[in-house]
């Protein structure tokens, strides 16, 4: 027969498990598990306030587990958006686009209008929809960006001024997100904000690209 006393080395064993676990939801799982097992062995053995307190630690890792469960099921994108995270949020799970995308509004600038100036911090990332900017420094023309770029996105990641002006080039649609927004998010979720960062560092890699391609020879 299966002595009570076994219990809190399974219990121990689960908990050697759950620190080898380099996926959190296993962590989780595990860690409830093993205090499953230590509960039962408290009860058992008559601890009831060890049993209480490895209870307690059962039900608050099992929750942590459903939300993991809950943020990582498979999330259906709508039509139009599926295309966009394909070619330029990739590193985001579906949820977390969604998440990011519904932080966004929609704007629309006019010809001529400065999304970016040189020498202060913009308060606004954008990603262009549609249209043309242009990057420009002492007026001087250094590259122009359309749809599937980001605006701002230098200035975000470095909380350094922006060194060089973007300027609408016709009218521009944007999507556009507060930085404040974005350094809140940057607190709250700093895994999500590691893959947004890569989704942006891939971008200034493209332009960097780019520009060299259109670099005149010397």
């Amino acid at each position: 027969m299966f002595a009570a006393a076994n219990l809190v080395h399974v219990g121990y064993a689960l908990m050697l498990v759950a620190l080898l676990a380099r996926d959190v939801l296993w962590l989780r799982s595990a860690l409830a598990a093993a205090q499953t097992t230590l509960t039962a062995y408290a009860w058992f053995t008559g601890r009831p306030s060890m049993a209480a307190w490895n209870a307690l630690f059962v039900l608050i890792n099992t929750l942590w587990a459903l939300r993991i469960l809950r943020e990582r099921r498979a999330v259906a994108l709508p039509v139009e958006l599926a295309p966009l995270h394909a070619a330029h949020f990739a590193a985001l799970s579906a949820l977390e686009f969604l998440q990011l995308w519904a932080l966004g509004k929609v704007q629309t600038a006019p010809d001529g209008e400065l999304l970016v100036r040189r020498g202060e911090r913009p308060l606004w990332l954008h990603y262009l929809l549609s249209g043309t900017v242009r990057v420009e420094q002492d007026g001087k023309l250094l590259v122009r960006l359309s749809a599937g770029s980001f605006v701002g996105e230098m200035s975000l990641l470095t909380a350094q001024p922006a060194n060089a002006d973007v300027k609408c080039e016709g009218s521009v649609q944007l999507r556009a997100w507060a930085v404040a927004g974005l350094d809140q998010l940057r607190a709250r979720k700093p895994a999500q904000w590691a893959r947004i960062q890569s989704v942006l560092g891939r971008d200034i890699v493209e332009k960097i690209q780019r520009a060299t391609a259109d670099a005149p020879a010397a």
